[in-house]
C-alpha cells in the first residue's frame, strides 16, 4: 500500500509537470500559429511583388500632366501603387514605360498632427502600451552604404544591421525596450521575405507595440535622401506600406500618423510614404512598417544620424514611457518569468484535479484522496521533526 502511494505521487508529479509545460508552450505560440495559418495564402504569394532592382537602375516617378519628376525608388513598381510625397501630395501609378513611372495627381492628403485626435498618445493607450517593446529586424541584411564600406552589399554583416541597432540603442537609453534581431536572411532574392517572416513571427511573440523592417534604398544620387538635422548630416526616411494584405489600411493609417507627428517635431525627416504592391510580411500584424533609411550612396554615419533622430521621438509618438537604462527597475526583467510561473502553477493545480478525478472515478473520491494525502504528508513531516528533536 505504501509503494502504491509512492507511485501515485510520482505519477501525479510527472503528469502535472508535463501538462504545465504543454499549456505554457501552447499559450506562448497560439497567437503566432493562428496568424501564420490565416496568412497561408499570402505566404504562397510572398516574394512575387516584394522586389527591388538589382541592375543598379532605379525608377523615376513623373507627373503625367506636368512631366516633372516627383520621386525615385529602386523598389519594384506596379500600376496601382501610390505615393504620398513630403508635401502630402498623393499620386497613383497609371503607366510604366521602362524606367519611367507615370503618375496621376490625386490631391493633397490631410496629414497633420492633432494630438487630441491621435490614438497613439492618448491616456488609454499609455496604459495599454506600457512596457511593450519596439521590435526591429532587417529582411535584406546584406544592405550596406558604399562611402563607408566600399560596397553596397556585405552578406552576413550588412551596415543596415548597425542602423537597426542604432534605433534599438536610442530606445534603450530612454528606458524603452528595443529588440533588434541580428538574424541573417541572405541572399537578397525573392525568398528573402519568406526567410525574414520567421524572424518577424518570433518578434511578435514579445507583443511589440510596433514591428519595423529596416532597409535602405538603392537610388544612385546621394543628395536624394541627404538632409541636415540638428546640425548633423543625416538621411531622410521613407515609409513603405504593402498593399497585398488585410492590414494595409491599418498600416497606412499608422504611417500617416508617423509622418504627421514627425512633420510637426522634425520637419523634413520623413521623405514620404510609398504604398507598394508587395506584402512585406505586414499581414502578420497592424503597426507593421518598412522604413528606408537613406540610400546606398549615403554614408553609414549619415544613416545612423537619421535613424537616431527617428528613434528619439518614437516613445512619445507610440505612447510608451520608460526609465533610463541605468535606472531600469528589476520587475521589468522578471515580468516574463513571473507570467510563466503563474501559468505553470495554474497548470499544476488543474492537472492535479483532473488526474485525481480520473484515478478515483468521482469528485468525492478525489476529495477523499486529497484528505488522505494531507494526513500522510502531515505524518511524514511530523516524523521528521520528531527525529530532529532526538
Amino acid at each position: 500500500m505504501h509503494k502504491t502511494r509512492k507511485f501515485f505521487l510520482l505519477g501525479l508529479g510527472i503528469f502535472c509537470v508535463i501538462l504545465g509545460l504543454t499549456i505554457v508552450h501552447l499559450t506562448g505560440n497560439l497567437s503566432v500559429s493562428v496568424s501564420v495559418d490565416s496568412a497561408q495564402e499570402i505566404l504562397e504569394e510572398l516574394g512575387k511583388f516584394d522586389l527591388e532592382r538589382t541592375d543598379g537602375g532605379y525608377y523615376s516617378f513623373v507627373d503625367i500632366k506636368t512631366k516633372k519628376e516627383i520621386d525615385q525608388t529602386s523598389r519594384a513598381v506596379f500600376e496601382g501603387d501610390e505615393l504620398i510625397l513630403a508635401d502630402n501630395s498623393r499620386y497613383r501609378v497609371v503607366e510604366i514605360e521602362g524606367d519611367t513611372v507615370y503618375c496621376e495627381y490625386l490631391g493633397k492628403e490631410d496629414i497633420s498632427w492633432k494630438p487630441k485626435e491621435q490614438p497613439a498618445i492618448s491616456q488609454g493607450k499609455l496604459a495599454q502600451n506600457e512596457g511593450r517593446p519596439v521590435a526591429l529586424y532587417s529582411t535584406h541584411t546584406a544592405e550596406s552604404y558604399v562611402p563607408t564600406s566600399g560596397t553596397e552589399s556585405k552578406p552576413g554583416d550588412g551596415d543596415i544591421l548597425k542602423v537597426g541597432k542604432t534605433i534599438s540603442n536610442v530606445l534603450q537609453e530612454q528606458g524603452i525596450k528595443g529588440i533588434m534581431s541580428d538574424n541573417k536572411h541572405d541572399p537578397h532574392d525573392a525568398n528573402a521575405y519568406q526567410r525574414s517572416r520567421r524572424t518577424a513571427v518570433q518578434l511578435l511573440k514579445q507583443n511589440p507595440i510596433a514591428l519595423i523592417d529596416v532597409h535602405r534604398d538603392g537610388v544612385p544620387d546621394p543628395n536624394f535622401y541627404a538632409t541636415e538635422i540638428d546640425g548633423k548630416n543625416a538621411t531622410q526616411i521613407r515609409l513603405v506600406v504593402g498593399r497585398q494584405n488585410q492590414n494595409m489600411q491599418a498600416n497606412l493609417d499608422f504611417a500617416k500618423q508617423i509622418k504627421a507627428y514627425y512633420d510637426e517635431k522634425k520637419p523634413g525627416l520623413i521623405k514620404g510614404i510609398f504604398m507598394a504592391k508587395g506584402n512585406y510580411n505586414q499581414d502578420l500584424a497592424p503597426r507593421s512598417i518598412l522604413i528606408e533609411v537613406g540610400t546606398h550612396t549615403n554614408s553609414l554615419e549619415e544613416a545612423q544620424n537619421g535613424a537616431a533622430v527617428f528613434a528619439s521621438l518614437l516613445p512619445e509618438f507610440l505612447g510608451v514611457t520608460g526609465t533610463p537604462a541605468n535606472q531600469q527597475p528589476a520587475t521589468e526583467t522578471t515580468r516574463g518569468t513571473t507570467s510563466s510561473l503563474i501559468w505553470i502553477l495554474l497548470a499544476v493545480f488543474v492537472g492535479g484535479i483532473v488526474f485525481l478525478f480520473i484515478s478515483t472515478g468521482s469528485l468525492e473520491g478525489s476529495f477523499n484522496k486529497v484528505r488522505s494525502l494531507g494526513k500522510e504528508f502531515a505524518s511524514f513531516f511530523g516524523n521528521i521533526k520528531g527525529k530532529d528533536k532526538k
